[in-house]
């Protein structure tokens, strides 16, 4: 039970990380598309009629909300080798896990679920502009294991048991 409430622990602020690059990332490049920096965050609750703050508030916290599922699956990556291998991640083992994280993400918002309940991006992002997000949402990941390798951030290592 310790070993599932440490991983949801990490798995909160890695996918809260992860989860804000992305959408500074969607408003960054739809800034620079001169789209509106907050349609792409505000993009699945953009069909209700309310005001466009309370839109921008729903989708940066379904943002933050998705980033802490990804990283679910990333942290749980991360236990799996190391329990396998019996050491810590290194970098090109984080690396690795967000990068899977981050695709496995991607095909499953664009080619698993319906188009109803995607995340939206792609009405006000072009495709270079996707990648640049979805990448953003890998180094969310890696920065924020990263940050935790070092001693004084650590959260406990995960006992393989």
């Amino acid at each position: 039970m310790n070993r599932i409430v440490n991983l949801l622990c990490r798995a909160t602020i890695s996918g809260t990380a992860a989860g804000s690059a992305a959408a500074a990332m969607a408003a960054a490049r739809a800034r620079a598309a001169e789209r509106g920096h907050s349609l792409p965050v505000a993009a699945p609750r953009i069909q209700r009629d309310r005001p466009k703050r309370a839109l921008y508030a729903d989708g940066s916290r379904d943002q933050s909300g998705v980033g802490v599922f990804w990283g679910v699956l990333f942290e749980g990556l991360l236990d799996r080798w190391q329990c396998r291998v019996k050491r810590r991640a290194g970098v090109a083992e984080i690396v690795a896990s967000a990068a899977t994280t981050a695709a496995v993400a991607y095909t499953v918002d664009y080619h698993a679920v319906p188009s109803r309940l995607t995340p939206g991006f792609e009405a006000h992002l072009s495709k270079r502009s996707m990648f640049y997000v979805y990448s953003a949402l890998a180094a969310g990941f890696a920065a924020a294991a990263l940050c935790r390798r070092k001693p004084q951030l650590s959260l406990t290592r995960t006992p393989c048991a």
